[in-house]
């Protein structure tokens, strides 16, 4: 609550000037906040690094698995496109045709869900963020005296 010096030692024709308990009020309201975005600041950071941390280890997971898989893949892919030509009608080239476009109809598959998947990754640190807000709606609430 805000207290004012005694209107007989005050001009009236004068605004009335605050104590001494309204700078403090002002002061704490600033070292509360300096003192929310401080730590607001590091619990984003820090959940940054949480989800930054995640993405790196399943860029790592995939790219090990793609580059295992790639090799059964060309050696597979190899295997087929002989037995095809071996054993049907087809030559060379259209075994190698037909092998190739199931690849890419499978290929195009494996895209399209590791695309959905890739949706879940929140790189912006939602929680801190939502956090901070709610700080702030506090702080303009004890500021404005509501």
């Amino acid at each position: 609550m805000i207290q004012f010096r005694p209107a007989d030692r005050v001009d009236p024709s004068e605004p009335p000037v605050p104590n001494e308990s309204v700078i403090q009020l002002v002061r704490g309201i600033v070292q509360d906040a300096r003192t929310l975005s401080v730590k607001e600041f590091a619990a984003a950071k820090l959940e940054a690094k949480q989800e930054i941390g995640k993405i790196a280890k399943v860029g790592v997971s995939f790219g090990a698995g793609m580059f295992l898989l790639a090799l059964g893949v060309i050696f597979l892919s190899l295997m087929l496109v002989l037995l095809l030509q071996r054993y049907t009608t087809l030559l060379l080239w259209q075994s190698l045709g037909a092998v190739g476009l199931f690849y890419v109809i499978v290929g195009a598959i494996v895209l399209v869900i590791g695309k959905s998947k890739a949706v879940s990754v929140r790189p912006i640190p939602e929680k801190s963020l939502r956090s901070a807000k709610e700080d702030i709606r506090y702080i303009r609430e004890r500021a404005v005296g509501h």
